[in-house]
């Protein structure tokens, strides 16, 4: 109680003092104010008590010292700012965030566009991405796979010989025409004429197309394919603009980079420079999509030489994303921050193909295991690729349809691979060079090759005397061939380390690079002893392409010039076959015949890098079947966003 007493007491006297100090300031002021005087007299005469009124709030400030302005100020901002953030959050929580129509999106490509039309785009990555926005087909590979796109519906008969499918209603080019059935029956009848200028001849050979009515297409098959469905996401032309223009001549059409067509996006504007490539091509929203119309109104795609111009395109804010990213100039990107890496994954291996019918040396199957043993995948995955790759030892990935993870493997093992070559008599011989061999720089007269003889890591001084370095003979021929790669700094770096793996057990590999552009023309000649590169197997994980017989030359993909009979039977009838168990029996016995053989060393499955910048909000693939497929669902990206009430 005493306590209690004395704590009263202190706050008694504390207020008094208050009160006392209140008075003294507030008779000071009414000194200092005369304004005021005969009002406060009158209060005091007559005892009324000053009412509450905004007008005389606004008085308030003259009773107060400069210090208790600024106090009730303080106060008074303070209880702004919290209402104001109270007001804030009640609507973030109670609103949510749509997209807005309008905006320019910018992204860099590598290369040129040539051919802007869905027969001739499968040969150039370029064409493909732009392609794929302008034009549409059946159906197309979405984030979730194989969807509907010009399809309405569609029926599969029970022999599966025979697809009859129905188009949308009320389609349109992008002139205004109507798209019917009868264009897609010209669009399929160019490719029966187009043997020698587009593989898409022999993709549909013996496929009858019939016209049932204007909405309604069948497809009669010689023969059960399981994937037909997926050949299907071609996209189709417009009769009424190709129709007076030969087969022969279609290569030469202004319309294959002013392209017509119904996809998301129609063709705006292109620039060329004064030597007539193309450098920026523009793209407009087609605002008579027969799906959802596109959030971005307008994009631009700007074409560079190589990926480190497009690094610094991007670094200078001139693109706001490039096609794809080299893991070995990633570091080049200088605002990490504003950038968003999509690492997607892809049905693709990058492999050493070889031609066994062109170099003798390599015609050994038991050569091409000693070669299998001496690479160093967990090497090259970790150092070259950032460890952004899954080692592979097969041609069906992991995940996909008939994979086994069992299948034959040559592991690494140096010491293994020198014994079998001292076995199979190749020994170990000076090499004479007369002259340093390094990579010859391209020039202007030929941009296109480079080429190291060199197997040595640490290359000579320049000098005119001979030297020699140990190289595996038998008899007269050393143990020597050439790797041809495609001039990108991912795929060199791995040919320099699968040439220094080489180098260990004394095999000569001369380095070949060609340019980008040259790869058709390479692969149709089969120009090359083997051939580092990257095969992308599609939606549907058939390997006939890549290793049946009847594919070994151009337009075929089989890049070895390997067959066998046991190996094309199985691959043959798994195409056949719709009940996936079987099929994957199919192509497990294939895997085996494959591994036993090594036409190819399997060395990765890459992940596929597509920086962007943050500005662009929607991207929600994780899985991409190609490079163009990154821009699959491009209709739902948008830059501009609104707020909706409501959650």
């Amino acid at each position: 109680m005493p306590l209690l007493k004395k704590i009263s007491a202190s706050l008694k006297n504390f207020f008094l003092i208050f009160r006392f100090w209140r008075k003294k300031k507030a008779h000071r002021r009414l000194v200092q104010d005369f304004r005021f005087h005969d009002e406060r007299l009158v209060q005091k005469v007559i005892g009324a008590k000053a009412s509450l009124s905004l007008h005389k709030l606004g008085f308030v400030g003259k009773y107060l010292s400069p210090a208790e302005n600024t106090i009730v100020r303080v106060f008074c901002g303070v209880i702004i700012i919290c209402a104001t953030a109270l007001l804030l959050n009640i609507y973030l929580q109670n609103s949510h965030l749509v997209p807005q129509d309008g905006g320019v999106y910018t992204e860099g490509l590598i290369g040129s566009p040539r051919y802007i039309n869905p027969l001739f785009a499968p040969g150039n990555d370029v064409d493909l991405d732009i392609s794929g926005l302008i034009f549409s087909g059946f159906f197309k590979i979405g984030a979730n796979g194989l969807e509907k796109d010009l399809a309405e519906s569609y029926e599969i008969s029970p022999d599966q010989l025979t697809y009859t499918i129905k188009l949308r209603e009320n389609i349109l080019w992008h002139d205004g025409e109507k798209l019917t059935a009868d264009d897609v029956m010209f669009t399929f009848a160019r490719i029966a004429d187009s043997a020698r200028i587009t593989r898409l001849y022999y993709t549909f050979n013996g496929v009858v197309t019939e016209k049932i009515d204007d909405r309604t297409v069948r497809f009669r098959l010689p023969q059960p394919f399981a994937p037909f469905l997926e050949n299907l996401a071609l996209g189709i032309l417009p009769e009424h603009i190709w129709k007076n223009v030969s087969t022969a001549d279609m290569l030469l059409a202004e319309y294959n980079l002013k392209p017509i067509g119904s996809g998301p996006y129609k063709f705006k504007s292109l620039v060329k420079n004064k030597f007539g490539k193309v450098k920026t091509f523009n793209i407009e929203r087609n605002e008579a999509y027969f799906v959802a119309i596109p959030h971005i109104e307008e994009i631009s795609f700007k074409f560079h030489d190589s990926f480190e111009q497009a690094v610094e395109a991007l670094n200078n804010k001139k693109v706001d994303g490039i096609s794809y990213l080299p893991k070995e100039i990633r570091a080049r990107i200088i605002n990490n921050r504003n950038l968003n890496f999509h690492l997607l994954q892809v049905p693709q291996y990058t492999a050493v193909f070889f031609n066994i019918d062109k170099n003798p040396v390599l015609k050994d199957v038991a050569i091409r295991k000693i070669l299998s043993h001496a690479v160093n995948k967990e090497k090259i995955v970790n150092e070259v690729l950032n460890a952004e790759a899954q080692i592979i030892d097969s041609c069906i990935l992991p995940g996909s349809l008939g994979y086994n993870p069992e299948t034959v493997k040559y592991p690494y093992n140096i010491a293994h691979a020198k014994t079998e070559l001292d076995k199979a008599g190749w020994t170990l011989d000076n090499y004479e060079v007369t002259k340093k061999e390094e990579p010859t720089k391209p020039t202007d007269a030929n941009p296109e090759v480079k080429e190291t003889a060199s197997p040595s890591s640490q290359s000579p001084e320049p000098a005119t005397e001979a030297y020699a370095y140990p190289v595996r003979k038998f008899k007269t021929r050393y143990l020597e061939f050439n790797l041809t790669t495609v001039n990108q700094p991912e795929t060199v770096k791995v040919a320099g380390e699968l040439q220094k793996d080489w180098q260990q057990i004394g095999v000569k590999v001369n380095i070949v690079v060609i340019a980008p552009e040259k790869v058709q023309d390479v692969i149709k000649n089969r120009d090359y002893d083997a051939l580092l590169i990257g095969q992308i197997l599609g939606l549907d994980p058939d390997p006939y392409p890549f290793w049946h017989s009847s594919q070994r030359t151009y337009p075929g993909l089989n890049l070895t010039s390997f067959s066998n009979p046991d190996m094309d039977k199985l691959l043959e009838d798994a195409r056949r076959i719709s009940d996936e168990k079987q099929r994957a029996e199919k192509y497990q016995k294939f895997d085996k015949l494959l591994s036993e053989s090594v036409p190819a060393i399997f060395l990765f499955n890459p992940t596929y890098t597509y920086p962007q910048s943050k500005k662009i909000k929607g991207f929600n693939i994780a899985k991409i079947i190609t490079p163009a497929n990154r821009l699959a669902q491009v209709s739902d990206w948008y830059i501009k966003t609104d707020r909706n009430w409501g959650k």
